[in-house]
């Protein structure tokens, strides 16, 4: 599996010779005209307001139940990984459910994107208040721009967005299907994790900022990423390091499993022999 292109076939001047720059520069782009144009989140988020009923897209099942399934698919991808792992762990002999390289990758894409840098690290520092709880549209906090520390909203937060975080992670998956496969399934993706942005900022949980802004910074993150773990020279050698080092490890795990049952067994075995009534004595101390 690759999953970016070699830097000497890369085309000069385009966005596969260095994505990580071009996906920084959208990310400060998109920033700079937030901060620099505020009213432009207040307008889009207008568009899904409705005086006095606030945003009624957020009682629309259709809607809730195409956000269940934004919550449920990476879930259902990390079980899916996770399962794979504990296999190899018992079928320690057998190769691995998924390449070590792809289940390594996701695992740590999931965990520093939306895991750490979002709920760990920008949603208690940028208490940004979410629409629908500010003036603007019948709520009690001031609107807050993005990058902006805010107030104490400590209880709703609204930047970045978490849940465009966990679906734009799931976009390089695209590069992990066949060729032929690799652009339809990018563009699949792409589209979902914009319609879930969309749904949020419909349901007034979140700015137009906080979805984009999540987007870029994941981006940044799973290129970061793909090149460390795909692309430098020589990491093709990482999956048979990693397929024997894991091979290993469930081996000493089922040697360790091993000695833990004898050693059971063994106690288990004198446990008669301990608990039997010592043998009475006669007057003469003969038994």
């Amino acid at each position: 599996m690759v999953f970016v292109t070699q830097d000497a076939r890369a085309p000069r001047g385009t966005v596969q010779e260095k994505p990580l720059l071009f996906a920084l520069l959208v990310t400060l782009t998109l920033s700079a005209v937030f901060v620099t144009f505020p009213q432009i989140d207040i307008a889009i988020s207008r568009i899904f307001y409705v005086e006095g009923e606030g945003f009624p897209a957020s009682r629309m099942g259709e809607l809730n139940t195409f956000r269940a399934f934004g919550q449920y698919f990476p879930l259902t991808l990390t079980i899916v990984l996770v399962f794979g792992l504990v296999l190899k762990l018992i079928y320690p002999s057998r190769p691995s459910l998924f390449p070590p390289r792809f289940t390594l990758y996701f695992a740590s894409l999931f965990l520093l994107g939306p895991a750490l840098l979002v709920n760990g690290l920008f949603k208690p520092f940028f208490d940004r208040p979410r629409p629908r709880n500010t003036l603007e549209f019948g709520g009690q906090d001031p609107f807050i721009h993005a990058w902006a520390l805010g107030g104490d909203f400590f209880d709703d937060r609204s930047f970045v967005s978490g849940e465009a975080a966990v679906v734009v992670c799931l976009i390089p998956l695209a590069f992990f299907v066949p060729v032929v496969w690799r652009r339809c399934v990018f563009v699949l993706l792409s589209l979902f994790a914009a319609l879930t942005a969309l749904n949020r900022i419909a349901f007034g949980a979140h700015f137009l900022s906080d979805v984009l802004i999540a987007a870029g910074l994941m981006a940044m993150l799973s290129i970061g990423l793909a090149y460390l773990f795909y692309g430098r020279s020589g990491s093709q050698a990482c999956d048979i390091k990693l397929e024997a080092a894991m091979t290993e490890f469930g081996h000493r795990l089922h040697a360790v499993r091993r000695e833990g049952i004898t050693a059971v067994r063994r106690r288990l075995s004198l446990a008669p022999m301990l608990l039997a009534p010592a043998p009475s004595t006669g007057e003469n101390g003969k038994a």
